[in-house]
């Protein structure tokens, strides 16, 4: 009876901590559903993030684009952190499926173009 109960509080315990889809990156540090990836040189996203993740911090990294729907499984983000990268372009498919999406932070990136509509679907966004 001890092996059950301790496999009912392993599964517990991932779903009070917000990991369904990932486990924290490797080149980040996971506080609850809060990620924080910032200053690691990243060129890309990491892959697998935990579905729960509420802020998202890639503040001082390298990256340059954001492929189309990359974010989508990310349905509970409110703060995205992308200042101090190399982003260029923004395209209308960046943040489909983040309605929850309050804080969006691009500054200190060289963007040429933003596509129309790239902001559409996030009502509460309020701060850019």
């Amino acid at each position: 009876m001890s092996t059950c109960k301790a496999v009912v509080l392993a599964v517990i315990l991932a779903l009070c901590t917000g990991i369904s889809r990932g486990q924290c990156p490797a080149t980040c540090h996971c506080d609850g559903t809060v990620v924080r990836c910032k200053g690691q040189q990243l060129l890309t996203i990491p892959l697998s993030l935990p579905d729960a993740t509420t802020t998202l911090d890639l503040y001082n990294n390298s990256i340059a684009s954001l492929p189309a729907d990359a974010l989508q499984e990310l349905t509970n983000l409110n703060t995205l952190l992308l200042w101090g990268n190399r982003l260029r372009n923004i395209s209308r498919a960046t943040f489909r499926g983040l309605a929850k999406l309050r804080i969006l932070s691009l500054s200190s990136n060289q963007l040429e173009s933003i596509d129309d509509g790239a902001f559409e679907g996030m009502p509460d966004l309020y701060e850019l």
